[in-house]
């Protein structure tokens, strides 16, 4: 008998994208879900990844302050 054990989506947590740490200190102390959701606004108006993540994370080492 060839059975798989559940071993979960490995894709699922290893996503790149800002960490769920970074999303709740967002610069705009918006909720978790409520950053979600702007975000999910965003990507459905054509934003790109790389915008996100400026626009959403704090503290990223690229970004001139």
């Amino acid at each position: 008998m060839n059975t798989r054990t559940p071993t979960g989506n490995p894709g699922a947590t290893t996503a790149p994208g800002p960490s769920r740490n970074a999303l709740l200190n967002n610069p705009y102390s918006l909720s978790l879900r409520e950053i979600r959701a702007e975000i999910r606004r965003c990507a459905a108006n054509g934003w790109q990844l790389w915008e996100i993540r400026l626009r959403f994370t704090p503290n990223r080492e690229d970004r001139s302050t």
